[in-house]
């Protein structure tokens, strides 16, 4: 090494060494250790070197060592103190020795020294100092870069050097000397080389004076600085991984100006930059004018500007005169100083180009004025007043410019507001540039500009104040895009705190929920500062608008999580603490229907956290008799949430999901959320101009609002914005039709009006604005078919969408469908979603051939490519695109289908002078008709039924095979050949078995001759007879062990069975994994589970049970975080799952929702997460309350057994007990017998009464009663909800005794139940044990109930004997008695047995009280002494009774004795008098207790034609008006309520009785019948079957619980007015529908029904309502929605009464009527009649009736049903609900004889096909005594059947018939008591007159309760040996389809409809 070259060398080793310690932590030791090393080196290094000065070489050299230690400084906190520790002092030791050198050095020295030093002081002033930290705050590290950027940039210029010696001022770079010496070279070389260091490492306004300075360098004149330079471009951008074109984006504004000032003095630099950049220079120009012409105006350098235009081929006046150029240039302008500015503007245009000379400055300034407006407010929204002063002045001069109102001097122009009108003018178009820079919408925008414009927008809110209004949803959203951006949330929500601060209450309203959504949300990015601003902000809110919060409270997001907020959310919190647990659910409910993202997920935070500790309530009302609301509302919110934002934020909808597993798997049966779906038929194809303006109303309200209002992000905003802009206007919608309130009759103001109120508010903007789309849409033409493998499901969809719209057809569409066209493909997909099947249809009946059939090779294509088998992304897709295709051919057949009946409407319609036209209408509608039908052809039913399967979409496979099965019946009857339906049953038989309906599979068998043994299999599945299917797939595998079906089938039966250990045996493939994995975590088998989870090599997320078992592996491993994670994979795997379609019910998400309620009681076991505090007793009342909501038991025995360390065994066991008792009831017998044995194994003795139940289901009884009994003997019982010291972790709870009782007690019961049914015993054992079981536990509803009811039977037993062999107890009253006390005793603990108990109790009661009062009947014998003896018994028993009805009528709470209230008051005239003051005092406390809805009842008893009981009305209201002024507390005037109701009562008499002359159909209420408006408003309820029903407690079983429960909801609904018109019906006795508006704002109907007793109407609802208990209680009944139609009756008097109004219902003859008449049939009822009554004569004449008469008239009642519901899955569900709605009603109305089932009288729901029964004054047989007998017990009629669907009546039909047969006679006691109560009610006649006597038809209530019951247990007229129910149901079937009686009805029973 020679002497010269040393010190470089020796440095760049030094540079290098530290370079390599780049980004390594230096503890504070090896940073000593490096200092001290480093000192070392400075003290040799000067010491040695011996030359007087540095050569240029080693001058560079030591300045990149000094800076590599100066960027270590900034890295390294340590290592800065440990240099100032350890260095600097060397430093001044050798500094002493050697000044002169040191002193030249002094730059690069001092450099080092400063940074330390800085270093130091920033970590001693933050203290932050840690001994292990290596990193150095940012603002320390700013220090250190503006240090040395001063430094390097005064050493640049030549300044002074540093040091006690200053050297001569070295020459500053002159880019003109050419000769440059090599010392100036070397010096330049270094200085771009530190300038690219820093840029490194530095960002911001630092970067670009680095960036200035290496581009000056870019024209130096000498090369090798140039390239040099141009390197160091090059190697920046490539290191900050950015290409040269984003290293400068950011800093153009202050880059591009000075390149084009110097383009001819210096066009290097230009040269230099564009090759950088990758373009040429003029296409630079062209890049940067907008930065740079501006300048040029400005400065007037016309000859720049013209070389410019001519890089762009344009004139400096066209150049300027582009939009952003102008605008810039404009704003350039106006921010200069300038007296006189209309003039400077002309002078400076006109200087750079004659043109401008012919152009007015207002011209030049209207010309661009938003963003003209927007660069004068980014200007304003800098950090600088007298520049803010400036724009202010310039937006006032533009405004006054754009108004009109500029005077002579600026000055005079401030006197005036302008500025907030123009910004209400021009507000969107600033926002859409604004928007687009913020978001990145044309390209990618730095950071600082995106501040600019957050500025620009605060200075805009600022300036315009409410004038912005109607660009709040543009603001709003732009604002909240950019708060979620770290770098721009402070300034983005400074400016939305000024938009608060600024806007009206109006205004503030909607955006109260955001802020504080976004307050919650993004509190921790905010700064201290902004943190400050957003307190004080909230504070100033909930002062200035107070009236706001309390409207908004109950949805105002919660504040809690931040400590700042605690006083505000304290305030708020008192507010919203006033709501109950309903209430605050409703209130969730609204807030996830929010648009805003924010908002929703701060809602569902909230309710997570909620639900945790509120679940109670939801399982409570879920479990309820009728179901609240409030749940299904809440399910279905929270089910929409997540299905709208599951694309764009996948946070909510995870969200989502894990709220609906803490809501549960709720029962679809009992609970419904189902969506409301809205959709719109265009049937003119859009050449109708009305038509097609409804369809855009209906486009924009349903769709585009709502995507406008959830998009964030402002340029789609902007293009939605644009397309409403022009939908509007092609609507004839503008300013002009929102302000002609008084047109009424405008059809455009109407149209207005009907939309609601928010959009309207939303859509205003945009009938004033102006938006422009500049860019043309490219798309190439399409070649079909478009489906590509390898495309997204919303690459096709928009794609095909795209292509559709841009070939429409028809002169409204080539208008509507381009400006569609853009907001197509990149849009929210529910867009094209709603869009595409109205284009396809477009095209296709308007098309050419060519289009028309490739939109039908599409559509095939679709739906006949394979599903690919591994591929799940790939399936998905393919799945979505064949819903959408799906949705295609919906709309298509319903198209058609209405296109049909409006020709066949037409042909009856059109005039003479229309006919022409109407032919011609009529040519084109058929052309249309045929070209679908011909599209429809090339998509076989097959294809469409297999991929409807593939696509789980089995509602629609079925539809459209039936339709095909329909079609081949026809054609062949058409043809006369015969149908032979079998093989299209058979594929029908395969849909069936996949659909979740349980009596399809039998009723398609019933239809097939011979069921092969695949047939026999699928029904065995079906049925649920696993082991004979097992049995079977057995046999197969022997024959095929290889075959996977066949491995499958056998699994999927041994799962199904139970049979776990079987199925991991049999699990050998890669498809059994699944299988065997549940088996294993089922069974407990951790080892085995392990294997099969490393087996499987995809995602666990693939298959739910190998997930589930891997998240139990970890919890089992004690891996907290991964079991959340793999919980957190599996949720939201289930939330990519659902979709619109699949969660339209909750039956078609049913599946999805199970797994959620598993995932949430996996976790809530697992004592992981949120579940962490969760003690186990609460955790075990918890889960035992979610199972009563779904059956969901193995996972939860499963998941406590992977946690035994925290429970015992025997917990493991309970848990496995309550899976057998739940197999049991779910009649899942193998699976209770295998629970029940894995809970012996875990100890649990109480197994045994498990087991025991068991073998008497199974029919062995007296098994299980030795079995029971050896149980109770070996006290072989344990409290499973409380736990013993020994046993768990947990103590014993002290109420351990009250519970080991009760469960003794069901022990006992239990034993009692099974002897007395047994019929083995004597009556006093039975007795004993009964009450023995009630010693066990005296307080229990069930206990006393049941010895209640035995008792009773005993009663009933004695009547039945004859008189003289009855026993004392008996005559004497003493059983009743015995009776009444037990049911009263049972009342007092609970109410399930309510509606059996307290009717009994009431007739038992009345009629003891009637027998004391009369003499003993003579046939008891003529004893004296007996007689005397009895009646004093009699007496004695009525007047214990007394004593008890005193002490309960005290005890029990009223909505006890109201369930009976019409009961109690028809017995209101009593002879008794003790038992006439008891039933006052009943009626007292129960009126008094509820009387808003008790009154009704009363009232009705005041106006009665009985004196008597008019009298005792008044003796009643009397007690009730003292009983309210004794209880002055209750917070209504019951005494005012009283005289308000009485006053309404006789007005609603009036108009029930008032004459209506004439036939009038509308009629005014107050001019025609006399009604005074002055009775209203009445606190009384709306007589509804809704608010008149009352809610009883169900998870009750306590006193306590029944006396606290409430059973009417505080939102009742009461009269608030009466609307004016009436409608009056045009049957006999006129009656005529009301309107009430309820004080909950909704109208509400009644019908005013003269002229008839309504009290056996409401007392058959009665009935009906009790059938329906029934049948919720039933799981079959329950789970096929069995149910009967019911709604409130409410009498008045006994002649006049209301009914409720039920909407939306057509009769089956107007719906026949019509069909027939499109069809062309007429009805001739003389023929009609003549053929029927010969057919009837002779049974060889009944084919008159089926071949001649029924021929007339083809089945046409299904059709209905695809009008009415097009889509599919509500096709099959409205049909089910109608077949098993009608079934039902079918045995009722057998059972009770109900008659007279006209066409009329039946009628349908138009919302979801329930069948609805009308006028039931034909009972108890009475049709038999007609003129012409009514001999069918019900109307199932050849319509009726076809409708059922292809099964016919032996389906489900039957199987309801069976079943609703079978719960009558499970419940015949309580179907008597009810029966009995208003048979024998002495006020009403029940029974009726005959027209004639028929011997079999009952004229006495003994007869008629006789005759009832014979039908409930199968005996036909004259028989004596009853039929089974299906042997019943049989008869009753063939009864109602014989021919024979069908023809010998009457003529207008309309037997052939």
């Amino acid at each position: 090494m020679s002497e010269l070259n040393w010190p470089r060398i020796f440095l760049d080793t030094v540079g290098r060494f530290f370079s390599s310690l780049s980004g390594i932590r230096l503890e504070s030791t090896i940073a000593a250790r490096l200092s001290s090393f480093t000192s070392q080196i400075i003290e040799f290094f000067f010491l040695r070197l011996e030359a007087p000065r540095l050569s240029l070489l080693v001058q560079e050299s030591l300045h990149a060592a000094c800076f590599e230690i100066a960027l270590l400084c900034r890295e390294s906190p340590n290592w800065a103190l440990a240099l100032m520790e350890y260095a600097v002092p060397t430093f001044r030791k050798v500094e002493a020795r050697k000044p002169k050198l040191v002193g030249e050095l002094g730059l690069v020295v001092n450099l080092v020294i400063e940074t330390a030093e800085a270093a130091s002081a920033s970590f001693h002033n933050s203290g932050a100092l840690s001994a292990a930290d290596g990193s150095l705050p940012n603002f320390a590290g700013l220090q250190l870069h503006q240090a040395y950027l001063r430094r390097l940039h005064a050493f640049d210029r030549g300044s002074e050097e540093v040091g006690e010696e200053r050297p001569a001022k070295r020459p500053r770079i002159s880019h003109k000397d050419s000769n440059a010496t090599d010392s100036d070279t070397k010096l330049q070389e270094t200085c771009i080389l530190a300038w690219g260091q820093i840029a490194r490492v530095t960002g911001g306004d630092e970067r670009n004076i680095v960036l200035l300075r290496l581009v000056q360098y870019l024209g130096h004149t000498n090369q090798v600085i140039c390239g040099l330079a141009y390197e160091e471009v090059r190697r920046v951008s490539s290191d900050l991984s950015l290409t040269p074109l984003r290293l400068f984006a950011p800093y153009w504004r202050t880059i591009a100006g000075g390149v084009v000032n110097e383009i001819q003095r210096r066009p290097q630099i230009a040269q230099q930059l564009s090759d950088l950049l990758g373009m040429t220079v003029s296409e630079f120009l062209l890049f940067t004018q907008t930065y740079t012409i501006p300048y040029l105006v400005l400065t007037k350098k016309r000859e720049i500007l013209q070389r410019v235009a001519d890089s762009c081929n344009r004139s400096p006046k066209t150049l300027c005169m582009e939009h952003s150029n102008l605008a810039a240039i404009l704003a350039c302008i106006l921010l200069q100083d300038s007296d006189n500015m209309e003039s400077t503007i002309m002078i400076l245009f006109a200087a750079v180009s004659p043109e401008f000379s012919k152009i007015d400055y207002t011209e030049l300034l209207k010309a661009e004025q938003p963003l003209t407006a927007s660069e004068l407010l980014k200007a304003a929204g800098e950090d600088d007043d007298s520049k803010r002063k400036k724009a202010y002045q310039a937006l006032r001069f533009l405004a006054s410019v754009s108004h009109g109102r500029l005077s002579s001097s600026r000055g005079t122009a401030r006197k005036v507001d302008v500025i907030g009108p123009f910004f209400e003018d021009h507000v969107l178009g600033v926002m859409a540039h604004f928007s687009d820079t913020i978001n990145d919408g044309v390209d990618s925008q730095p950071v600082s500009e995106k501040l600019r414009c957050l500025g620009a927008i605060r200075e805009m809110l600022r300036l315009a104040r409410n004038y912005i209004s109607n660009g709040l949803p543009q603001i709003s959203a732009c604002l909240q895009s950019a708060i979620q951006n770290e770098e721009l949330c402070n300034l983005a929500f400074s400016a939305w705190m000024v938009m608060i601060s600024i806007l009206g209450e109006e205004e503030v309203g909607p955006l109260v929920d955001p802020t504080f959504a976004i307050i919650a949300q993004h509190w921790e990015l905010f700064s201290p500062e902004t943190q400050g601003q957003a307190h004080d902000m909230i504070s100033q809110l909930l002062k200035s608008h107070p009236a706001l919060i309390r409207e908004t409270v109950n949805t105002i997001p919660s504040l809690a999580p931040i400590p700042l907020m605690s006083k505000f959310e304290d305030e708020l919190g008192k507010v919203k603490a006033q709501m109950d647990i309903k209430h605050q659910y409703q209130a969730f409910s609204q807030r996830c229907q929010n648009e805003n993202a924010t908002v929703v997920t701060r809602a569902l935070l909230e309710l997570q956290a909620y639900l945790e500790n509120h679940q109670n309530f939801i399982h409570e009302a879920a479990v309820r008799e009728q179901p609240d609301s409030v749940v299904s509302q809440l399910t279905r919110s929270v089910l929409d949430s997540c299905i709208q934002f599951n694309e764009s934020h996948p946070t909510v909808s995870g969200l989502a999901v894990k709220c609906l597993g803490l809501i549960g798997c709720l029962d679809p049966t009992r609970i419904e959320a189902a969506t409301e779906k809205k959709d719109i038929l265009v049937l003119s194809n859009f050449t109708r101009a009305e038509e097609t303006k409804d369809f855009i109303v209906f486009f924009i309200r349903e769709v585009l609002v709502k995507v406008f209002l959830s998009t964030t992000n402002p340029r789609a905003q902007g293009f939605l914005a644009y397309a409403m802009q022009e939908l509007l206007m092609f609507a004839e919608f503008d300013k002009s039709v929102v302000r002609s309130r008084g047109t009424q009759f405008n059809a455009n103001y109407q149209r207005w009006m009907e939309l609601p109120e928010s959009v309207r508010n939303t859509l205003t903007p945009f009938l004033t604005s102006k938006y422009v789309v500049t860019a043309a849409v490219q798309q190439p033409k399409c070649s079909y078919p478009l489906y590509k493998p390898t495309m997204t499901h919303s690459q096709w969809l928009r794609g095909l969408t795209f292509d559709l719209l841009r070939n429409g057809v028809g002169e409204n569409t080539k208008m509507l469908f381009p400006v569609l066209s853009r907001i197509v493909r990149f849009q929210d997909i529910t867009i094209p979603t709603f869009l595409l099947p109205f284009a396809a249809l477009n095209v296709i009946v308007g098309g050419t051939e060519r289009q028309r059939l490739d939109v039908g090779a599409e559509l095939n294509y679709i739906l006949s490519h394979s599903m690919p088998e591994d591929d799940m992304a790939a399936r998905e897709n393919l799945r979505l695109c064949s819903q959408n295709v799906f949705h295609i051919l919906d709309y298509l057949s319903r198209w058609m289908q209405e296109k049909k009946k409006e020709i066949n409407g037409n042909k009856h319609g059109p005039s003479r002078t229309a006919r022409s036209s109407f032919e011609a209408s009529f040519e084109v509608a058929n052309v249309q008709i045929q070209a679908i039908e011909g599209l429809l052809e090339l998509i076989p039913a097959e294809i469409i039924s297999r991929r409807a399967v593939e696509c789980r979409s089995y509602a629609r496979a079925l539809f459209h095979w039936e339709q095909f099965i329909r079609q081949q019946r026809n054609a062949a009857n058409a043809r006369k050949e015969t149908f032979s339906p079998e093989p299209l049953y058979e594929r029908l038989q395969d849909i069936y078995s996949q659909i979740d309906e349980p009596d399809g599979i039998e009723g398609i068998s019933a239809n097939l001759q011979v069921l092969n043994i695949d047939q026999q299999i699928i029904e065995h599945r079906k049925a649920g007879r696993w082991a004979a299917a097992q049995s079977w797939y057995e046999l197969q595998l022997s024959e095929r062990p290889h075959d996977v079906n066949v491995q499958f089938d056998l699994l999927t039966s041994l799962k199904e069975s139970g049979q776990h250990g079987f199925q991991k045996s049999k699990a050998t493939s890669i498809i059994s994994l699944p299988f065997a994995a549940e088996a294993s975590w089922v069974t407990g088998n951790w080892t085995k589970l392990r294997k099969y989870i490393g087996m499987h090599t995809g995602s666990i997320v693939e298959h739910f049970n190998i997930g589930i078992g891997s998240a139990l592996l970890a919890l089992l491993d004690g891996q907290d975080v991964q079991f959340l994670e793999k919980m957190h994979a599996l949720r939201q795997s289930i939330a990519k799952g659902l979709s619109a379609n699949t969660t339209m019910s909750l039956q078609g998400c049913h599946d999805a929702m199970l797994k959620l309620h598993v995932l949430t009681e996996v976790e809530l076991i697992s004592g992981v997460g949120s579940a962490t505090n969760l003690d186990l007793p609460t955790l075990i009342t918890t889960l035992g309350q979610r199972l009563d909501v779904s059956y969901v038991q193995v996972f939860q025995s499963q998941a406590d057994s992977s946690r035994r360390k925290y429970v015992s065994s025997l917990d493991i066991a309970s848990a496995w007990v309550t899976s057998a008792k739940l197999a049991r009831k779910g009649g899942f017998i193998h699976q209770a017998f295998n629970a029940v044995l894995h809970a012996s194994q875990l100890g649990d003795d109480s197994a045994t009464i498990e087991h025991s139940r068991l073998l008497w289901r199974e029919g062995q009884h007296r098994k299980a009663i030795r079995s029971l009994e050896g149980a109770i003997a070996a006290n072989a019982f344990r409290s499973h909800d409380y736990f013993q010291a020994e046993e768990s972790m947990i103590p014993a709870d002290p109420s351990r005794e009250t519970q080991q009782n009760l469960l003794t007690g069901r022990a006992h019961l239990l034993l009692a139940k099974w002897i007395d049914r047994a019929g083995q015993t004597q009556s006093d054992v039975i007795v004993r044990q009964y009450r023995l079981a009630v010693s066990c536990h005296s307080r229990w509803e069930k206990g006393h109930y049941y010895l209640g009811k035995h008792y009773n039977k005993l009663l009933e037993s004695e009547k039945a004997k004859p008189p003289p062999k009855q026993a004392q107890t008996f005559v004497s009253g003493e059983t009743a008695k015995l009776v009444i006390e037990n049911y009263l005793r049972s009342m007092v603990y609970g109410a399930k047995y309510l509606h059996q108990t307290l009717p009994r109790v009431l007739t038992l009661w009345l009629e003891l009280g009637s027998a004391a009062e009369q003499p003993l009947d003579p046939v008891y014998g003529n004893d004296e002494n007996f007689r005397s003896h009895i009646s004093a018994q009699q007496r004695k028993m009525l007047t214990a009774v007394h004593a008890q009805l005193k002490k309960y009528i005290e005890r029990l709470p009223a909505f006890v004795f109201y369930t009976a209230l019409s009961q109690i008051v028809a017995r209101i005239c009593h002879a008794n008098q003790a038992v006439y003051a008891n039933l006052i005092d009943i009626i007292v406390k129960v009126v008094g207790q509820h009387p808003q809805q008790a009154l009704w009842t009363l009232l009705a008893v005041l106006e009665s034609s009985s004196k008597d009981r008019a009298q005792r009305g008044l003796t009643c209201l009397s007690k009730l008006q003292e009983h309210a002024r004794k209880s002055r507390t209750d917070s209504l005037d019951l005494k005012a309520l009283i005289v308000q109701s009485s006053r309404l009562s006789k007005q609603l008499l009036q108009v029930c009785e008032k004459d209506i002359q004439g036939k009038p159909t509308n009629i005014s209420i107050t001019k025609d019948l006399g009604f005074s408006h002055k009775s209203a408003p009445c606190k009384i309820v709306i007589p509804l079957e809704s608010t008149l029903t009352a809610s009883l407690p169900t998870m009750t079983d306590n006193a306590k619980g029944v006396r606290a429960h409430k059973p009417f909801s505080k939102d009742i609904i009461t009269i608030s007015s009466f609307l004016e018109e009436v409608l009056v019906l045009s049957s006999l006795q006129r009656p005529r529908k009301i309107s009430i508006r309820g004080s909950d704002g909704h109208v509400y109907a009644l019908l005013c029904k003269p002229k008839d007793d309504l009290r056996k109407d409401q007392r058959l609802m009665e009935f009906n309502a009790m059938i329906n208990r029934s049948l919720k209680k039933d799981s079959e009944s329950s789970k096929r929605r069995l149910y009967i139609k019911t709604y409130a009756v409410t009498p008045l008097n006994e002649e006049c009464g209301l009914i409720e109004w039920i909407d939306n219902l057509k009769t089956l003859r107007d719906i026949l009527l019509v069909t027939y008449k499109q069809k062309n049939v007429v009805i001739n009822y003389g023929e009609l009649r003549t053929l029927l009554n010969e057919a009837c004569s002779d049974h060889s004449k009944t084919p008159i009736f089926t071949k001649q008469v029924l021929a007339k008239f083809p089945p046409v009642f299904h059709e209905w049903f695809i009008e009415m519901f097009p889509e599919p899955s509500a096709w099959f569900a409205a049909r089910l609900r109608y077949t098993r709605s009608c079934a039902v009603m079918s045995i009722v109305g057998h059972v009770l004889g109900l008659g007279d089932r006209h066409g009329e009288n039946i009628l349908f729901e138009e919302t979801n096909g329930g069948t609805f029964h009308v006028d039931f004054n034909c009972l108890f047989d009475k049709g038999l005594t007609f003129e012409k007998p009514e001999l069918v017990p019900f109307r199932l009629t050849h319509n009726m059947i076809d409708a059922f669907g292809a099964y016919g009546y032996d389906g489900p039909f039957r199987k309801s018939c069976e079943l609703s047969l079978g719960i009558l006679r499970a419940h015949e006691d309580t179907l008597m008591t009810i029966l009995e109560t208003f048979v024998y009610d002495p006020t009403a006649d029940f029974i009726g007159r005959k027209k004639k006597h028929v011997n079999i038809v009952p004229d006495t209530p003994e007869g008629v309760l006789e005759n009832v019951k014979n039908k409930v247990r199968g005996l036909l007229p004259n028989e004596s040996m009853p039929l089974s129910v299906e042997g019943y149901v049989q008869e009753l079937i063939r009864q109602a389809t014989d021919p024979m009686r069908l023809a010998s009805m009457y003529i207008g029973w309309c037997a052939f409809f």
